[in-house]
């Protein structure tokens, strides 16, 4: 491979290029496969938005208007830990019981 010469002491110069060039080939070796620490890349920032969202369309408005209640004929029950209330509605006559342990009433109306 490499010419070293004749062994023997009287060529002290070249066997010490052959050393230092071999350790310079060594450190460059060493140097090369070494293990690399690589940085993430930081992802790289997105255009702004030229056509942004257009803005949202506004809900319609609608008017409804609610009848007025009027009070349907029938009897309607309520009961509770209070009581007993009874309301019944014929027409223009208005029956209302009401039971209770603190008051008992009847209500009678008749247009």
């Amino acid at each position: 491979m490499f010419n070293l010469g004749n062994i023997n002491h009287k060529e002290p110069i070249t066997m010490r290029k052959m050393m230092m060039l071999s350790g310079a080939i060594a450190a460059l070796l060493l140097a090369s496969c070494k293990d690399k620490k690589e940085e993430p890349e930081m992802p790289a920032t997105p255009p702004p938005v030229e056509n942004p969202a257009p803005p949202a369309t506004p809900e319609p408005t609608v008017n409804t208007t609610v009848p007025a209640e009027e009070d349907n004929d029938g009897t309607s029950v309520n009961i509770n830990e209070d009581g007993v209330s009874v309301q019944n509605k014929t027409g223009d006559k208005e029956n209302n019981v009401t039971i209770s342990r603190d008051k008992k009433e009847i209500q009678i109306k008749t247009d």
